[in-house]
């Protein structure tokens, strides 16, 4: 049994016990003052603040020097409530806070406040255990502590350890404006409240002051506990580097999937930071609801609900996901305009080689009316075209009378099937807009669900990264989070855009693509799985998948508790990105093999597998000698497929030659930091 308890136990002139908390019962893994800094983390996302952690930070302190002072109390005297509503008018006043009512931020600081102490707390399972024992021998307990949170924040943290049954009750300072350290002005108060007798109270805590001395002052037996170990953490946690601690973190998950069984699942951690800019992103933007495109927006859809109930996010402050089933394929049908007006424009010009039973088939045209169109236009249905869109074969197809009722049949169809699938998501989009979430590259299917909505509804889009430049307008803007093209590319833009076809496979779905739609409410889209790609899913992507929970777990408690800066998160996907790809090993490298052959087009010609043809490159190989020499990092998208190829041939020993390129980039990086500091050079 603890000393302090069995001292308390041997005295039978007690029994009544206060006990301190923090320090005491409750300890930290920081210092109590990060604490805040947590705080001013959470409150700036769940409110979507442009604000410093440190600005916030500073701003909670002063407001409570200041109160304090001008009420005559010391700072752990000063109601809760008072603090916060100086918080909220300062933001306010400052241009920083807009259209937020006070109660609402109130219940969202009060949120902020709980998940910083939770993030990073533990309790003294001794002492615990010790007045657990107390309690089942009829001892009254009582917690009197002088700290800043009220007795409604207090409540829940021993709800979260599973202690609050051990106490009679709770007194908080700032709930009293009288603490234990004013000359211990809260123990009369705590006395008289409880009908406890001083003579037969004990105290215990570890200020010696607050606790012992000034509980002796007005009869009570106090008992100091040293405990030293915690203090000298305290004062520890005050040095230190918070970069170190997050890359620390960040380096334990990456180092846990490197040794794992599940090749890419370093993967992980990208996503991961993806979640937590979209959350933010969409908590500063006033967003409601986010549609998760399919097919890489299902896990994503799955891993922001993970993060938002892993933050308790109450139901009322919740962001609504909403997965969407859509593909480029899809997309262009709803958006088909009548046959006079459409160009038949492909999504992009490879997309642009395919043959009439191909055309045809993209309208959902059974093969009895493929085969009699084709022949009435005179065309082998299976040549292969290049330039389709343009072709002899499609202004043949116009003035076609079957195809026009078919193709105009299929339009009408899907317009109407749509809009149904729509509407079943009791979304305002004229109010609203719609906001969509997909892994990237350019926004097509976004574009097409704009001009299905005629042009009038803005459709914002959120991915993983841009790295192509479509035509954008004012309704329909898109952003990179972990990288993109706007409005510069940079070096973390090159480097993080290269092997994009990873991203997709990891991001993979259960379900086939999709095709079109029907007017089903319970099976709305018409969907195709191609056999290699769904073997490829059940093989190897899902036990990936579900190994990247966990580690996706792991961050979320790591992360928590630290304040990192957007730059420190920058620099270590870019870094982790170049890592993936250089040094890629020969697991991988099977790897990569295996799951290019489930990679399937469902635009142009169905393509299943994915191949690497050097000879498609666009610069000459001097050009990209001269590029590597003096920008490696926008040569990378090249590098990183040198391996995969130099397997495919048998010839993965020369693999050490890209791996070398590592350090040429980093050397390159840093020479040019410290050379063109004017940053005048790209």
């Amino acid at each position: 049994m603890n000393n302090t308890i069995q001292k308390i136990k041997n005295d039978s002139s007690i029994n009544v016990v206060f006990t301190d908390l923090f320090d005491t019962l409750i300890h930290r893994t920081v210092h109590p003052n990060y604490v805040y800094r947590i705080w001013a983390k959470f409150l700036i996302r769940d409110l979507g603040l442009t604000l410093d952690v440190g600005v916030l930070f500073k701003i909670r302190a002063n407001v409570v020097s200041k109160l304090a002072a001008d009420m005559k109390l010391s700072k752990v005297e000063v109601p809760y409530e008072l603090v916060m509503k100086e918080v909220y008018y300062r933001l306010i006043n400052s241009n920083i806070l807009d259209d937020v009512e006070w109660l609402k931020f109130y219940n969202i600081t009060m949120e902020a406040d709980y998940r910083s102490e939770t993030s990073v707390q533990f309790i003294n399972a001794s002492l615990v255990d010790g007045l657990k024992f107390l309690k089942s021998e009829n001892y009254s307990i009582y917690i009197v502590s002088d700290y800043h949170l009220p007795k409604s924040i207090i409540i829940r943290l021993l709800d979260f350890h599973g202690i609050t049954d051990i106490f009679n009750e709770v007194f908080i300072s700032c709930d009293y404006k009288k603490s234990k350290e004013s000359a211990g002005n809260l123990y009369p108060l705590v006395l008289e409240t409880t009908g406890s007798d001083a003579a037969q109270t004990a105290m215990m805590g570890d200020n010696k002051t607050s606790d012992v001395i000034n509980s002796v002052k007005h009869g009570i037996t106090g008992n100091f506990l040293k405990h030293y170990s915690h203090k000298f953490r305290n004062k520890k946690n005050l040095l230190g580097n918070v970069e170190k601690e997050f890359i620390k973190a960040c380096k334990k998950v990456e180092k846990n999937c490197k040794k794992s069984d599940y090749p890419f699942s370093e993967y992980i951690i990208h996503f991961y930071f993806f979640t937590e800019r979209l959350y933010t992103e969409a908590k500063k933007n006033g967003i409601k609801d986010l549609f998760f495109l399919a097919r890489e927006g299902h896990y994503l859809k799955h891993l922001f609900d993970a993060y938002q109930k892993f933050n308790g996010i109450s139901s009322e402050n919740q962001i609504n996901t909403h997965y969407f089933k859509a593909s480029r394929h899809s997309a262009k049908q709803v958006s088909l305009k009548p046959i006079e007006e459409e160009k038949f424009a492909p999504i992009k010009k490879n997309y642009d080689v395919m043959t009439t039973t191909q055309f045809l088939e993209s309208f959902n045209i059974e093969e009895k009316d493929i085969l009699t169109i084709a022949s009435a236009v005179g065309v082998d249905k299976d040549e292969e075209i290049e330039n389709f869109s343009a072709s002899d074969v499609v202004i043949k197809l116009r003035a076609n009378d079957a195809f026009k009722e078919a193709y105009e049949l299929h339009r009408v169809g899907q317009r109407d099937a749509f809009n149904n699938y729509l509407n079943s998501f009791n979304v305002d989009f004229k109010s609203d807009g719609m906001t969509l979430v997909d892994v990237g590259w350019g926004g097509t299917m976004q574009e097409c669900i704009y001009q299905y909505l005629n042009c009038e509804v803005p459709v914002t889009g959120y991915y993983i990264g841009l790295r192509e430049i479509y035509t954008i307008e004012s309704k329909t803007k898109r952003y990179g989070l972990n990288f993109t093209v706007y409005p510069k590319k940079g070096y973390s833009d090159h480097i993080l855009q290269a092997n994009g076809q990873l991203y997709e496979q990891l991001l993979a779905a259960p379900h086939g693509s999709t095709l079109g739609y029907k007017n089903n409410p319970e099976f709305p889209t018409i969907e195709y799985h191609e056999p290699n790609e769904k073997n490829v899913f059940d093989e190897f992507i899902s036990p990936i998948q579900k190994f990247m929970d966990t580690e996706f777990d792991d961050l979320m408690k790591s992360l928590n508790g630290l304040t990192y800066s957007d730059t420190m998160v920058q620099n270590y996907i870019t870094g982790l990105a170049l890592r993936l790809g250089l040094f890629t090993n020969r697991k991988k490298l099977k790897f990569i093999q295996l799951i290019s052959k489930g990679f399937y087009q469902n635009v142009g010609g169905n393509k299943v597998g994915m191949v690497y043809d050097p000879s498609q490159l666009s610069q000459s190989k001097i050009q990209l000698l001269k590029e590597f020499i003096w920008s490696p990092e926008k040569t990378f998208r090249y590098l990183v497929k040198v391996k995969p190829l130099l397997y495919d041939k048998k010839m993965a020993w020369m693999g050490w030659i890209v791996s070398s390129s590592y350090y040429y980039i980093k050397f390159n990086r840093y020479m040019k930091s410290r050379m063109f500091t004017k940053d005048l050079i790209s």
